[in-house]
């Protein structure tokens, strides 16, 4: 296992490499998706893919988010929890009527929504960087490097739609202080996904909690090491702080036995904030990710006691 994981490790951080790369070398930051490393972590690197979904689904799912959020962008007023609520409410909506547990697409679109992006070159990334994670994924299972997953379509339930009402409800009383004050590391898109897959039905993340809110703590740090004293300091490239930084995380996941894709993303995140915000990035991230955890706790609570 640990072979085929180090081929899936080599080929995630080629595109993150490629990723990044592209966006220096066009002068694109919209190119930098940031989610494609928890949707390499979840699909290639996990013994397991990490989501009920199948290839086609994932990739729909994701594209439409994107649209999505660029498009509320584009026509919907600039107030930011209005922009915020449309936006969950319309990747929840792309995750439930494709009939899978592919709750990535939340970043797909509330990224762009506090990044304020306006550009089509992010869907085209969105796309582009998903095909070939997707790709990747295809070929590791035909040279019997990856375990092939088999779809099971998730059927939207009452009890699932009350679920996600919960969680959307949920998010955004969260979300209403931080986007207030514009300090949206509190609410960033990698947490926003982790608290929907944390407080989802029979989450197994949940019994992880700890090591989780760890996790996404180190990746925050690492992130924001990595292009603080790799890209500023010494005048590296962001590509190579980037890569550095995924490599990182993959192996902590790896050493810590939870393939938890949400902080991976974090990782390089910081790679496409302002220099200015660098150094509060890790902390508001850590504090936005524990108060998210204790409303997840709460909800599965609450669901635990009505059953």
């Amino acid at each position: 296992m640990n072979k085929n994981q180090n081929i899936a490790m080599g080929i995630s951080l080629a595109v993150v490499a490629i990723m990044v790369g592209s966006a220096e070398i066009f002068g694109e930051k919209e190119i930098i998706f940031p989610e494609i490393t928890a949707v390499a972590m979840g699909a290639l690197i996990a013994p397991v893919q990490s989501w009920n979904t199948s290839r086609i689904r994932l990739f729909a799912a994701i594209v439409s988010a994107a649209v999505a959020g660029v498009c509320i962008v584009r026509f919907i007023p600039e107030i930011l929890i209005l922009r915020i609520a449309l936006g969950l409410l319309v990747a929840v909506s792309v995750i439930t009527l494709s009939k899978t547990s592919f709750v990535p697409a939340v970043s797909a679109c509330i990224l762009p929504i506090l990044m304020g992006t306006k550009s089509p070159v992010y869907v085209i990334s969105v796309a582009v960087m998903t095909a070939f994670i997707l790709i990747f994924q295809k070929v590791l299972e035909y040279f019997g490097l990856h375990e092939k997953y088999e779809y099971r379509p998730i059927e939207p339930s009452s009890e699932l739609l009350k679920l996600r009402a919960k969680q959307v409800i949920t998010a955004l009383v969260i979300f209403v202080l931080p986007a207030h004050f514009h300090e949206i590391f509190f609410i960033a898109p990698p947490l926003i996904v982790a608290f929907f897959e944390l407080s989802g039905k029979g989450s197994k993340l949940m019994n992880r909690k700890y090591t989780a809110i760890a996790l996404m703590a180190v990746a925050a740090f690492a992130g924001v090491m990595a292009r603080f004293f790799i890209s500023e300091k010494l005048g590296l490239t962001l590509t190579f702080g980037a890569v550095l930084s995924s490599a990182v995380i993959f192996v902590l996941c790896r050493k810590a036995k939870l393939y938890f894709p949400p902080c991976c993303a974090i990782s390089t995140l910081p790679f496409i904030i302002p220099k200015t915000a660098i150094i509060k990035f890790p902390f508001e991230v850590t504090a936005g990710y524990i108060v998210l955890t204790i409303a997840a706790v709460i909800i599965a609570k609450i669901d635990n006691n009505t059953n």
